[in-house]
């Protein structure tokens, strides 16, 4: 019985070993200075054909949830004026209408910000997103560990549970660090540093003399 909470306490570290070494490996190459450009543009144009792909769903386009998914991008790749004559779209013209706009709304930020700023910009938010997200899927995992014993009531072996549920949410973070971190881009203000200037703070208003003429 003792080899079996062994064997299964095994397999459970196994499987967090393997999603740290992905996650681990992904951060490596953001400390490491790699140009980050060609894959925050391929985290949108994966976000953005996965989004309009599950609100575009259906037979036809009176199926699809098109305020839905106007409702997602507002303020960042969406307005209310998108997307009026829905019978008249295909799913590939949402999905190019709104990467053609992401690029090119990257590429504003870039030329406003520089491309020196721009890059460590976009490591900065990466960085952030990979270490906030990954902590809080440490606890979710420990969570599904600490219950998954009790799936073995219902008749499920507890391991290819914890592996099938585990590597479900280690996707959806993976998800929500694609979608997070090109938001955050898209939103987030950037401030450059300026030279200080020197300003006068007073004014001289009269001079006193000594006795001997100085002042």
């Amino acid at each position: 019985r003792k080899f079996g909470i062994r064997k299964n306490t095994l397999q459970y570290d196994d499987v967090m070993n393997r999603q740290r070494e992905l996650i681990y490996k992904q951060r490596d190459q953001v400390l490491d200075g790699i140009d980050l450009t060609e894959k925050i543009r391929g985290m949108l144009e994966t976000n953005i054909a996965e989004n309009v792909g599950n609100y575009c769903s259906g037979e036809t386009q009176a199926d699809w949830n098109i305020a839905g998914l106007k409702e997602k991008y507002k303020g960042w790749l969406t307005t209310d004026e998108d997307f009026q004559n829905v019978d008249e779209l295909t799913v590939d013209d949402v999905v190019n209408t709104l990467t053609q706009r992401g690029l090119k709304r990257l590429e504003e930020k870039r030329e406003l910000i520089g491309d020196e700023m721009f890059t460590e910009f976009q490591r900065m938010v990466l960085l952030r997103n990979v270490d906030v997200l990954w902590m809080d899927h440490i606890d979710a995992m420990t969570e599904l560990r600490n219950g998954i014993g009790l799936r073995a009531y219902g008749q499920y072996d507890p391991v290819v549970e914890y592996k099938r549920e585990g590597f479900d949410m280690f996707d959806a973070m993976i998800d929500s660090i694609r979608e997070d971190t090109v938001r955050m881009i898209f939103l987030a203000q950037v401030r450059t540093r300026e030279e200080p200037k020197r300003e006068q703070v007073a004014k001289e208003t009269g001079a006193a003399g000594a006795a001997d003429g100085s002042v």
